[in-house]
């Protein structure tokens, strides 16, 4: 454990917003509660969670703690918002948690908004979270989640060649049903040789 300590890589913070193609990916701010609450409210988005449509109150709960979060030093947890380069209005949200700094293993998520689904923005989200993961905080092993129903979710991961690492199955008992978990996972010359770096 402490050898492992002393290698752990320092924990810069990461410059944002980040900009991609279509989006702006930035931190949350207490504002942002409506927003994320008229859109978590749309029951197309829950189909694949387990977890059920959170109140208002909910969401004022989560957007303090976000903002709290992102004062923590060194900052291992990301709870981004992506935001439309053209309107400004939040379509999704990404997310990237260092959970092992010492041994440089992180976990990325990511989501939008029902109304603009099929329109590539997932991907695109993703895509943004993945490249920090590897490019700034230079991770060995990002990995991601989600139910086995979720293909949409299940592409996006393929796509960007994270590989899938197993099924953990009927591990959670949530709204009156078991649910399982797949699990996806990339590593970073993996990344690199998708990415045509030099490792």
């Amino acid at each position: 454990m402490l050898r492992f300590a002393m290698y752990a890589p320092v924990l810069t913070s990461l410059p944002l917003p980040i900009t991609t193609r279509r989006l702006i990916v930035r931190d949350y701010t207490a504002a942002d509660a409506g927003s994320v609450f008229a859109y978590l409210q749309d029951a197309a988005y829950w189909q694949y969670q387990r977890s059920e449509a959170p109140t208002a109150a909910q969401i004022e709960s989560l957007m303090q703690w976000v903002v709290k979060e992102q004062a923590v030093t060194p900052r291992t947890m990301y709870f981004l918002a992506a935001t439309r380069k053209d309107t400004g209005e939040i379509v999704g949200e990404g997310v990237l948690k260092i959970v092992n700094p010492a041994e440089r293993q992180g976990e990325i998520g990511f989501g939008v908004s029902p109304k603009f689904w099929k329109q590539g923005f997932g991907g695109e989200i993703a895509a943004a979270v993945l490249d920090v993961a590897f490019q700034h905080f230079k991770l060995h092993r990002v990995a991601g989640q989600c139910t086995p129903d979720n293909k949409g979710s299940i592409r996006i991961m393929q796509k960007l060649g994270l590989a899938r690492e197993g099924l953990l199955r009927d591990i959670h008992f949530s709204r009156g049903r078991w649910w399982s978990t797949l699990i996806y996972g990339i590593l970073d010359q993996e990344y690199a040789k998708i990415r045509g770096l030099k490792k």
